[in-house]
């Protein structure tokens, strides 16, 4: 049954990554509606998979190392429609970047639909690993309009209007700057909040607040960059293209703390 689902969630996926590129090139609304058609159905049987698995395990299932990618996912599917929620038709482009990346990222959970294991029944764990996956996610979307927003100026600089991302983006570059800001925003604070609940876990689990865990370690310099962002954005009024070189540089952090820092076994 599972392994039947993650392969429909991993289908779903990629063809709405198929309608969403589609769009990109056709501009036809059959695209955009396909693509989100089943990036809806994708998101739909991840949240039907977290529930089943949960309820086998009897406990946040998604709480291992295994499952991180495929809860990743989910995540990212949340603030994908949460910005197209509040942006509504003018973030369109984007399923193109975001439905692939879940493709990804379901993928790297085929091996592993079998096993049901828990490291830690605890609450405030299970609260650390939801907050710090949508932390990463909001990372990762600020990273990728950050990136778009770099290039899409560099072309309009350059005059070429014919450059794939001009031609194909119908994002403003003010809009790509205000979504890049408020996913920093919300990124530092999952990520506070993540390490508060870190560091009771900690208390209740190893009876202190701080471990010396190069996963945590890594967290909280991230959290201070991620501070160092939204101080040269607020209170230096630093906006453009240095404050997004500095959002780009924090996804790659992002990215080598998730994939390469790993947490000791206690």
């Amino acid at each position: 049954m599972l392994k039947i689902l993650i392969v429909l969630i991993l289908m779903s996926y990629f063809i709405s990554s198929i309608g969403f590129w589609v769009y990109l090139f056709t501009k036809k609304d059959a695209g955009k509606k396909f693509g989100f058609s089943f990036y809806g159905i994708g998101f739909l049987l991840q949240l039907a998979y977290i529930g089943i698995k949960d309820y086998q395990a009897k406990s946040f299932a998604m709480a291992t190392e295994r499952e991180l990618p495929f809860f990743l996912a989910f995540s990212i599917a949340i603030v994908f429609f949460g910005l197209s929620w509040k942006y509504k038709k003018q973030l369109r482009d984007f399923g193109s970047l975001f439905a692939p990346i879940n493709v990804f990222l379901v993928a790297l959970t085929l091996p592993y639909y079998g096993e049901i294991t828990s490291q830690y029944e605890n609450a405030w764990f299970y609260a650390h690993v939801i907050l710090s996956m949508m932390s990463y996610a909001f990372i990762i979307a600020g990273s990728l309009v950050a990136l778009v927003y770099i290039l899409t100026q560099r072309d309009l600089k350059r005059k070429k209007l014919d450059s794939f991302l001009v031609s194909k983006f119908s994002s403003s570059l003010m809009l790509l700057q205000d979504i890049e800001y408020k996913s920093n925003v919300i990124a530092f604070v999952m990520l506070s909040l993540a390490l508060i609940a870190s560091s009771v876990w900690s208390s209740v689990y190893l009876g202190k607040h701080w471990i010396w865990d190069p996963k945590q370690i890594a967290l909280s310099l991230l959290w201070v960059y991620y501070g160092f962002i939204i101080h040269i954005m607020v209170v230096k009024h630093e906006k453009g293209k240095k404050a997004s070189y500095l959002t780009v540089l924090g996804g790659l952090f992002a990215f080598v703390i998730y994939w390469f820092i790993k947490h000791p076994n206690y």
